[in-house]
């Protein structure tokens, strides 16, 4: 029963609990607003009239002024926890005044003009509180399937306000229903502090809070840089601002129609019912169709829905007016407004600068939509004598065409606008174009020469640029030798005095890249790249595949820089899918620049077969396992692959211009808070469609339980792991297949491994198992496993591990280490060569980092 009930509100397993209190909390603070709604605007229409909404119009603004201040105020200087409990404190107390004045005044005018000003002020200040309050513990993920959920609560609380009003409208005075509402905000408050209590609040970003600015100056400096730096911040505005304005002369439009022939009580039980109709229909739209929506078509298609809508029902009351026109214009306000436009721009509002995306809601809901009503009541106490009812309503059709032109430019600004928001407070480390120094060429003559002289400064700045070399033509020979001999200084030499004939010298650098120093290594790409030989391509893609990710991006740059000549080879490396992502990826990156034709011809295939097989790598690795260490390896080790594929997929959809920054993407992806792995995904949707994204979260959020691997799907798995071209799975599946067939069927199974560029790690672990060699320490299956183990570097990838176990000794260095033990045996890996693998991998990096100081850093 609950696996339905999850299916059909797409609520995962645990979020019931959270969601009940979050949605309770809701719906008592509409439903007191429903009260207070329906009896409020049936008194005022009885006592005062429609004809005087527009002052109603132009004094909410001054209310509003002096409410979203002092709320801004507070908002900066208290807890969000504590904001919802002042509300609520000044929701009782102002219910139980009003019920006091109105039960002694009568039908004084001025004190419903308040009445309808304390209205108007609430339905803004109660939205934007809840909905500020709310998002703190969601991220827009999980907000575009529970938000809707919440509206509904809020559509049902709402209703049920108002058929409160409906049914009792006859029987208890209007002053009665305010002292209703003080008593629900009262029965509010504990289940405020609960929520405050219980759940805990979610950061915007991975920056440290104490980066924040603090103080009113300082947040107020930040809204004006964002409307003056953030086209998006704009045209939300403006989105706002001109709903608004339609917003208010549609409820001018219906309230005059409606209140002709009726009375006080009649008012109540109209508005009552409409009202309760509204917000019935909202509560089908919040459960079963708004979440359905905004996944098929996404948060910016959405935005368009309403002004359509509008548009229409101005188109309605231009056409033929009367009662028609006005029910119309009603449900456009209370309903399409309240549950499809109001849950968008929840969404819509994840893309504004995050740091500032609760006081920048505060302004906007507080001051536009007020200002809003000034420019619409001025408009209609001008009008309203003037224009009749037909040429107010060709006034809202051009409104609904200016509204829809601006959420066309909204939906083209969103997706930049979610790019820019992940890229806040994320330092790319990784792009050496901001760490590389630039040098006038006065100033890089002078590091020349004082580079010839030995300075080791000057040669560090000039990095790959710079040759010590003083060899002359006939030496190159004797430094090709050499070089093949170990002496890396010999490469300064080649460096001068290598041509494009010396093909014969791409194969040798191309196997000693992972051996040069930092500097020497960037000399021998732009060597490489100088010589030109598209046939060695192969054989630096493979070479690549234990570089340092700034080395990789030098070498696809360099094999852009080979000519058309390197397409072919380009693209059958990236197609080739026993290669190393790495290896694929520089394929790719170099593929893009150098023909785009090309590479985008390759882009659907890839994509399509990438997911296929991240597909069938997660259903295989949700299998549960308690077994040996080499099975534990290899289901991790094909949720890995499948982890990386999906990488690969995004990294190959955003060099096709389908997705913003890979890096900043996959940074944000991998991010440990929820926000922002919320804000990647969102970008990745806007991006892809949603035919493709779903296969893609099919795959990040796999929905599938775990069952039980049995013996026969052990052995087709490790089988399969055979041929993968990864040696961790391939070594793991040996050691599983020893475990499990007899020596006829594995020696069998593992012959098609036997060839001559079979990785030495392989083959010692084959030997082992054969029998045909005796070795008393871990092999390297042992040695990743105890790694795996260690709390430094469990969270690292197997990859990572694998290169750290390369650097394992049964010996105690000269040097600080770290120990371990795997298999029996100790071992010691130096400091220094952990280092070094770390900045070959930045997950091992990341995960370093993380167990020296705590935080929550993205990997």
């Amino acid at each position: 029963m609950i696996d339905r009930l999850n299916r059909l509100f797409r609520v995962n397993r645990g979020e019931w609990p959270k969601l009940v209190q979050f949605g309770l909390f809701g719906f008592l603070l509409q439903m007191g607003l429903g009260i207070g709604f329906s009896a409020g605007d049936a008194a005022f229409l009885s006592h005062v009239g429609a004809d005087k909404l527009p002052i109603i119009f132009m004094l909410t603004p001054l209310v509003m002024l002096v409410y979203t201040g002092i709320f801004s105020v507070l908002m900066v200087r208290f807890s969000i926890d504590q904001m919802v409990t002042t509300t609520l404190l000044l929701l009782v107390i102002g219910g139980l005044l009003l019920w006091a004045l109105l039960g002694s005044t009568g039908g004084n005018p001025t004190l419903y003009y308040a009445l309808k000003l304390y209205l108007a002020m609430w339905y803004i200040g109660l939205y934007s509180l809840f909905w500020n309050y709310t998002d703190a513990y969601f991220d827009i993920q999980d907000a575009k399937r529970l938000f809707p959920l919440f509206a509904a609560f809020c559509a049902l609380g709402t209703a049920a306000g108002a058929m409160i009003v409906n049914l009792t409208a006859a029987a208890i005075p209007i002053h009665g229903f305010m002292a209703l509402w003080a008593a629900i905000a009262l029965a509010t408050i504990p289940l405020a502090r609960m929520l405050g209590r219980r759940w805990q609040q979610i950061a915007e970003s991975d920056a440290d809070a104490g980066d924040e600015p603090q103080g009113v100056g300082a947040q107020l400096a930040l809204l004006a840089n964002s409307f003056r730096t953030s086209r998006y911040t704009v045209a939300l505005t403006a989105t706002l601002f001109v709903t608004l304005l339609m917003t208010n002369l549609a409820e001018f439009q219906y309230s005059t129609v409606l209140q002709v022939g009726r009375s006080e009580a009649e008012l109540a039980a109209l508005f009552g019912a409409l009202y309760a109709a509204s917000n019935i229909f909202n509560l089908i739209v919040c459960l079963f169709v708004f979440n359905r929506l905004v996944s098929r078509f996404g948060v910016r298609n959405i935005a368009f829905i309403l002004p359509l809508t509008y548009f229409a029902t101005f188109g309605l009351f231009f056409l033929s007016g009367g009662y028609a026109a006005a029910i119309a214009a009603f449900f456009a306000y209370h309903a399409v407004l309240t549950s499809i436009e109001y849950n968008n721009q929840n969404l819509l509002f994840n893309a504004v600068p995050s740091a500032i995306k609760r006081p920048l809601r505060t302004v906007i809901e507080g001051m536009c939509e007020p200002l809003a009503s000034l420019i619409a009541g001025a408009f209609l106490l001008y009008a309203a004598t003037r224009l009749d009812l037909r040429e107010l309503s060709g006034i809202g059709v051009i409104l609904g065409a200016a509204l829809i032109a601006v959420v066309v430019l909204l939906r083209q600004l969103y997706p930049a606008a979610m790019t820019a928001n992940m890229r806040r407070g994320w330092l790319n480390f990784g792009d050496p174009a901001l760490t590389a120094p630039t040098f006038t060429p006065d100033a890089a003559a002078r590091l020349q020469s004082d580079a010839r002289s030995g300075d080791r400064a000057a040669q560090s700045l000039l990095g790959p640029t710079y040759s010590a070399s003083t060899a002359s033509e006939g030496d190159v020979d004797a430094l090709i030798m050499a070089l093949r001999n170990g002496d890396d200084s010999a490469l300064d030499g080649l460096h001068d005095l290598a041509t494009a004939d010396d093909i014969h010298l791409v194969p040798l650098l191309a196997d000693r890249l992972g051996l040069f120093p930092r500097s020497q290594r960037q000399m021998a790409i732009a060597l490489i790249g100088r010589i030109g030989d598209v046939e060695a391509i192969p054989g630096i893609l493979t070479a690549a595949r234990t570089l340092a990710p700034r080395d990789r991006r030098a070498i696809a740059a360099m094999l852009a820089g080979l000519g058309d000549t390197a397409i072919p080879h380009l693209v059958a490396g990236l197609r080739d899918r026993r290669r190393d992502y790495s290896e694929r990826s520089i394929a790719a990156h170099a593929l893009a620049e150098l023909s785009y034709a090309q590479f985008n011809a390759q882009l659907e295939r890839l994509v399509d077969r990438e997911l296929t097989d991240a597909r069938a790598l997660i259903e295989g690795a949700a299998s549960t396992v308690d077994g040996s260490a080499a099975l534990t390896l290899l289901f991790r080790a094909r949720r890995e692959r499948a982890e990386a594929s999906i990488d690969f997929t995004l990294e190959l959809l955003a060099l096709g211009g389908l997705l913003p920054n890979f890096d900043l993407l996959i940074v944000s992806l991998h991010s440990s808070n929820p926000k922002v792995r919320g804000n990647a995904l969102e970008a990745i949707e806007s991006g892809v469609g949603h035919a493709l994204f779903r296969k893609i979260d099919a795959i990040l959020h796999p929905r599938g339980e775990a069952t039980s691997a049995t013996e026969v799907d052990i052995v087709a798995l490790a089988e399969a792991a055979l041929d993968s071209g990864r040696w961790i799975e391939t070594a793991a599946a040996l050691a599983i297949l020893h475990d499990r067939l007899p020596p006829t069927g594995f020696a069998r199974q593992t012959s098609r491994l036997v060839r001559a560029d079979m990785p030495a790690v392989l083959r010692r672990q084959l030997l082992r198992l054969l029998g045909l060699e005796n070795d008393d320490g871990p092999d390297m299956l042992a040695l990743v496993d105890a790694l795996s183990r260690m709390p430094g570097f469990s969270a690292a990838t197997l990859r990572a591990l694998a290169d750290l176990a390369a650097a394992a000794r049964a010996v105690i260095p000269d040097r600080p280490a770290i120990h371990g033990h795997a298999a029996g045996h100790d071992f010691w890996i130096a400091n220094d060569d952990i280092m070094e693998v770390a900045s070959r991998h930045p997950d091992l990096a990341l995960v370093m980092l993380r167990v020296q100081d705590g935080r929550a850093h993205a990997a």
